[in-house]
């Protein structure tokens, strides 16, 4: 019996990139443990554009290079957030 019959699901977008920005991390880990430059950049990926400093923009955009799996992940989040 459910104490609010007539509630329904909602999603906020706090917890919605919460869930998001796991997958990034997860897909990172994952990578990481295979190309040893991935370890360190968890921020590098997590963190918004505009808290980024101009030498860790250089390195995501390098890794974004290199790695397309991250590449792919960091692009759908991105999309989200837009």
């Amino acid at each position: 019996m459910s104490s609010f019959p007539n509630a329904e699901i909602t999603f906020d977008k706090f917890h919605v990139v919460k869930v998001i920005n796991e997958a990034m991390d997860t897909v990172r880990r994952l990578e990481s443990a295979e190309f040893d430059m991935l370890k360190g950049h968890k921020y590098t990926f997590l963190k918004n554009n505009s808290n980024l400093n101009s030498k860790q923009k250089e390195e995501r955009h390098g890794i974004l290079n290199l790695y397309p799996t991250i590449a792919n992940t960091f692009r759908l989040k991105e999309m989200f957030r837009e």
